[in-house]
């Protein structure tokens, strides 16, 4: 930062900013990848039928003519039809009849209609039905036998209507989650950024002189995990924002222990203003020792630098701060 020389305040303000610039490169990636997923074409389904592909896989067909239904399932509305290729490859596929109204719509005005869905299994029912309704079309001596049938039509059909959960579909749903990951860092990190320089901006010069030239002096405590600085005159608290509290401002000084389950997870040292808000001040995990050491020494030097302020959280004190604050 250009208005302090101390390198604990540019420390903390890069901190927010790298915060903001992951963050962006974390949705940039996240939207390349949906954007691969969604764009990377499917296979052919001829190419997954040549390589005896299992089912639910995706899988495309550039169809030139597709035949009315020749079978469906009782309760069902999807119904099977034969679809050939440019290539004159037949394919059974599965649709709707909505579906398969647009897509003789489509072959109507253009020549090729791309098509896509999921692989699935030819059932033996379908199959039978299939070879029954494909040599009805055709002349006896041209007619396929049931052994035959899988050198015409393959062992899979393409459903229209399937959805597949596949890589792809993986790679979308993590992508997603890593970019709304991205966009709750960066918009915590954006504005913690414009909190920092708000908060700076608002100080007069003589002010950001008076607090460097304190957090340069030998006397100044930083407590990097705590991200405090404890100068002579100033707590500087750059735990979501830059905040340079006079002790001589302080009229309330208590310690807040957060439990999750019964058990201690966090405290922290809350520290009231004479505007009557509170700061929250020094908060640190974890029940090591050192954790320990380092919270008492911070709530011990903010108790004894605020010579105003009334220390610990009674019920006393709760009715006695209300008279320090100012109106």
């Amino acid at each position: 930062m250009r208005d302090f020389t101390n390198e604990k305040v540019s420390k903390e303000y890069h901190k927010f900013k790298k915060m903001f610039l992951f963050s962006i490169l974390f949705i940039v990636l996240a939207n390349v990848a949906i954007a691969f997923s969604v764009m990377k074409e499917s296979p052919s389904m001829n190419d997954l039928i040549m390589e005896n592909a299992k089912e639910g896989k995706k899988a495309q067909v550039d169809v030139t003519n597709v035949t009315d239904y020749f079978a469906y399932y009782p309760g069902e509305v999807n119904k099977f039809y034969f679809a050939m290729d440019e290539n004159k490859y037949l394919y059974i596929i599965r649709m709707s009849p909505s579906r398969y109204t647009k897509l003789t719509n489509t072959l109507a005005k253009e020549e090729v209609a791309k098509i896509d869905g999921v692989t699935k299994k030819i059932p033996s029912d379908i199959k039978k039905l299939a070879l029954e309704v494909y040599n009805e079309m055709l002349e006896e001596n041209e007619q396929i036998t049931s052994d035959e049938f899988e050198d015409y039509f393959g062992a899979i059909y393409l459903d229209l209507e399937g959805n597949p959960f596949g890589v792809a579909e993986v790679v979308i749903v993590i992508a997603f989650f890593v970019a709304m990951f991205g966009f709750g860092f960066g918009l915590y990190g954006g504005i913690s950024l414009w909190r920092f320089k708000r908060k700076i901006n608002k100080l007069t010069v003589e002010e950001r002189e008076q607090i460097d030239q304190e957090m340069n002096n030998a006397s100044a405590f930083y407590y990097a995990n705590a991200h405090t600085s404890l100068t002579q005159n100033y707590i500087v608290n750059f735990a979501s924002t830059f905040e340079a509290i006079p002790y001589s401002d302080i009229i309330w000084v208590y310690q807040f222990i957060q439990r999750r389950n019964g058990i201690k997870a966090s405290q922290s040292v809350i520290v009231m203003t004479k505007d009557g808000k509170r700061h929250t001040i020094a908060t640190l995990n974890g029940l090591t020792k050192k954790a320990k050491d380092v919270f008492d020494e911070i709530l011990e030097t903010i108790a004894k630098k605020s010579i105003n302020a009334l220390i610990g959280y009674t019920s006393e004190n709760r009715k006695q701060v209300k008279e320090k604050i100012e109106k």
